[in-house]
């Protein structure tokens, strides 16, 4: 089984040179993208290179190895060697992708089931509980929260037949081009068509227009059939190596230029002088009046970082409404600068993907510039959110916008690259009760909101810090110890106590500003877990209920457990 990848692992371009030297050498992935001027061969290539790359990916699913496909392909459609070799490429790569998508959707279901069914007894457990217990508050929309329990279990069934179905089927499914347009066909004049061959003719452009070739630094221009040559100033060239098949049309060889500026252009002299490897995809945009443009893929040197844990560290916390950041000294106290604390805040951004995404990086941009001046690292929480994904219906719903609007996901990404680029090292770790530890200590201490706090002990934790219970609570240890075993518990496992018996009671944020407020909520928890008695519940008694509900026996798994009369 391989080994799981760490979640800063995922996400650098920075590797080891494959050079021997006696110093390991790193480099850094980068992308190059320019406008290249139109030959009517990219428009014909780039349509047959995709029929091609799906067929490719057919015989993968049939079993048939990337260096037979590589071998075949050259005499079955006349193709040289290296076009063959950036087909299989490109097909092993949309396999194994389809592969480990097939592999998340199914473990996003089974969470999504899991999360599903216990929320739906939970839910059916308070509502039960709030019958037996009849006040006002509890009766109220009874019978709405009955049937929303049971839309919820239907939804759930379905979705428990398509995770029997996708677990089923050995063929993996994808639509070139895009479902929607694939859609449209379906509702011609609701998008814009008169008719079907207007459709197909997009149809098609949709799914060609694109090919692709692997870089090699050994050959001359860093790519065996796509070589990449400096001209003059700014100006580059490609000259394309045609395949055979089309030889009697276009010759052998076609020369486009494009232009490449400022860092990139130095970026790319030093590939091509460091014979680096350039991966070359040329390919057309519908939405930019069918422009053609060229991405550059390659390598060059990885900035050494120039940020040390001794002089400090930047703490983040990323939550539903907003990105905090503060600086933390390396003797572990926050920083001042002119009598005021060093923190930082950004509201999370809204509006279109484009936007979202722009905000984004100027956040982003901004928080690296902050490392740089003061040449410390950037700490920031290690969390897993494809199980959290999973879950969306059954969170709150600013939680939710957070999730599905790929923010933490893509702050990360952004994070990374930038910082890499400009030698400040990121550092991810465990989020285990920050928002609590945060609170608990830090809040009235130095005065903090909880999102400030949370991102300190984020800091401090990647400092090499470890999160002692204080003294001034120490009746909390003695409350949260059940045995003379516990006694020999770390603060992890004694923070876990803690955590959970103030979800049991249900503290809300601000009362955890008060250390008496949190000591009288751990008192109550314990005293009540040992009695065995349910967190006291809120309500009106009144003295007549609505109709009665009698409730059936079924398991959640199974039948719907909803009243009989609803």
């Amino acid at each position: 089984m391989a080994k799981k990848r760490s979640l800063k692992a995922k996400l650098t371009r920075i590797s080891r040179s494959k050079q021997k030297t006696d110093k390991p050498i790193y480099q850094r992935l980068i992308g190059i993208e320019s406008k290249i001027e139109y030959h009517p061969f990219l428009e014909d290539w780039g349509n047959q290179y995709q029929s091609l790359l799906r067929s490719a990916l057919n015989d993968r699913q049939k079993g048939i190895s990337e260096i037979n496909i590589e071998k075949s392909y050259q005499k079955k459609y006349n193709i040289q060697w290296a076009w063959a070799d950036s087909l299989a490429t490109n097909a092993s790569s949309v396999f194994d992708q389809l592969t480990t998508g097939k592999e998340n959707q199914i473990s996003f279901l089974e969470t999504d089931l899991k999360a599903g069914f216990a929320k739906a007894a939970e839910n059916l457990e308070t509502l039960e509980n709030g019958y037996k217990n009849p006040s006002q508050q509890n009766l109220r929309n009874f019978n709405k929260k009955l049937l929303g329990v049971k839309s919820k279990l239907k939804r759930l069934q379905r979705k428990q037949q398509q995770l029997l179905k996708l677990k089923q089927e050995e063929r993996l499914h994808i639509c070139w081009g895009s479902k929607k347009l694939f859609k449209a066909q379906y509702n011609l004049e609701e998008n814009g068509y008169s008719n079907h061959e207007e459709w197909l003719e997009d149809w098609r452009k949709k799914r060609g227009g694109n090919f692709y070739s692997v870089g090699k630094g050994s050959v001359n221009g860093n790519n065996p059939v796509t070589k990449i040559h400096h001209k003059q100033d700014d100006i580059f060239s490609v000259t394309i190596t045609v395949p055979r098949c089309y030889q009697e049309i276009y010759g052998q060889k076609i020369t486009l230029e494009f232009e490449i500026t400022k860092q990139r252009k130095h970026d790319l002299l030093y590939a091509l002088e460091s014979n680096k490897p350039v991966t070359v995809q040329i390919f057309r945009r519908e939405h930019k009046d069918n422009q053609w443009y060229i991405h550059l893929s390659t390598y060059v040197q990885a900035v050494p970082y120039i940020s040390h844990k001794r002089n400090g560290c930047l703490g983040i916390d990323l939550n539903a409404e907003s990105i905090d950041l503060v600086y933390v000294k390396k003797d572990e106290n926050l920083h001042h600068t002119d009598g005021k604390k060093t923190l930082f805040s950004w509201e999370i951004p809204t509006g279109t993907t484009g936007q979202v995404e722009a905000r984004l990086r100027d956040i982003v941009a901004e928080i690296v510039r902050i490392g740089e001046s003061y040449q410390c690292p950037i700490a920031c929480e290690d969390l897993d959110f494809s199980k959290k994904k999973a879950t969306l219906r059954h969170s709150s719903k600013k939680y939710n916008r957070m999730l599905s609007g790929f923010i933490y996901d893509k702050f990360r990404a952004f994070l990374v690259a930038r910082a890499e680029k400009y030698g400040i090292e990121v550092i991810f770790k465990n989020p285990f009760a920050t928002s609590v530890i945060g609170m608990v200590k830090y809040m009235a201490k130095y005065g903090l909101n909880s999102a400030y706090a949370a991102a300190m002990v984020i800091a401090r934790r990647a400092l090499g810090f470890s999160e002692r219970i204080p003294r001034s609570k120490e009746p909390i240890i003695g409350i949260c110890i059940s045995s003379p075993e516990d006694k020999e518990v770390q603060s992890w496992g004694q923070l876990g106590k803690i955590c959970k018996l103030l979800r049991e009671q249900k503290l809300s944020r601000h009362q955890m500003f008060e250390s008496a407020k949190v000591l009288e909520a751990l008192h109550d928890a314990v005293s009540r877990t040992r009695m065995g008695k349910s967190p006291p519940r809120q309500g009106r008694k009144v003295k007549s209920a609505s109709k009665p509900v009698v409730f059936s026996n079924s398991k959640i798994q199974g039948e719907s457990p909803m009243p009989q009369n609803c």
